[in-house]
């Protein structure tokens, strides 16, 4: 039986470790992948100013509170309207998810591991959540603790150079002006924090049809692909290879 362990540690990073050798190996061999593409990102020229960004716009999450009271497609009808108001942004929504990346609480990366499923692939993603918090107002000249309407918005870069949040508070009442000043924030955010430290869009072209070609070797030297295998016989090894037992077993572990 093979084993295949995954712990955090108090730094954040995952380690997988295998009790097979050859899948050990095979894990080695992806992170020193992730680490070699991660390192040609940050050393790829950075894109121009005038460069366009395609942002991928998750639908909103809504805190139960608010689940009844909203209408959660007009709020994401309008956040993209207002963000593609801006000539540099290419918003692409990002909807209907399945699986885990769909239950309430899914954590961030589990929404943008499904969305890069769905074929999409942009160099911003944003993740907005609205929900009612405790914030301070005023009512007859005094201080009073009030719930606020509040629009929360991850904002992350796909190729890891940078994250922000974008946050902007009112009234339930005011949930359209709050709506439109998130768009500003989250414009600014992606144009004048991110947008500076993106990487140019040719040089990633190059970078990921490198790694697809890399990834496409590995796959044929594992099948035991030869130079001179026909087509059929290359097919009947690859799906050979497809058929091999994966690891029947798995725990994780907090270091």
């Amino acid at each position: 039986m093979t084993v295949t362990t995954t712990s955090t540690g108090l730094d954040g990073k995952t380690t997988v470790r295998s009790s097979d050798p050859a899948e050990q190996a095979r894990i080695d061999a992806k992170e020193r992948d992730k680490e070699a593409y991660a390192k040609a990102i940050a050393e790829a020229p950075r894109r121009s100013p005038q460069d366009p960004i395609q942002v991928a716009v998750f639908e909103t999450t809504v805190a139960e509170a608010l689940s009844k009271a909203l209408d959660r497609k007009q709020l994401d009808e309008s956040l993209r309207r207002e963000l593609s108001a801006d000539p540099l942004l290419r918003i692409v929504p990002v909807t209907g998810l399945t699986g885990s990346a769909a239950r309430i609480g899914a954590s961030d990366e589990d929404r943008i591991s499904a969305a890069r499923e769905k074929g999409i692939s942009p160099d911003v993603w944003v993740m907005p959540h609205v929900m009612l918090e405790d914030a301070v107002g005023s009512s007859g000249g005094r201080l009073v603790s009030v719930k606020a309407f509040t629009l929360l918005s991850g904002v992350v870069s796909a190729y890891g150079t940078g994250a922000t949040q974008s946050k902007e508070q009112g009234t339930v009442f005011q949930n359209a002006q709050v709506v439109r000043n998130a768009a500003m924030s989250i414009r600014a955010a992606v144009v004048g924090g991110l947008g500076p430290n993106l990487p140019d869009h040719e040089a990633v072209a190059a970078l990921q049809e490198e790694r697809r070609r890399k990834a496409a070797d590995t796959i044929a030297e594992q099948a035991g692909i030869l130079p001179e295998d026909d087509t059929a016989t290359r097919m009947r090894k690859l799906m050979d290879l497809a058929k091999q037992p994966k690891q029947p077993a798995q725990s994780s572990a907090q270091e």
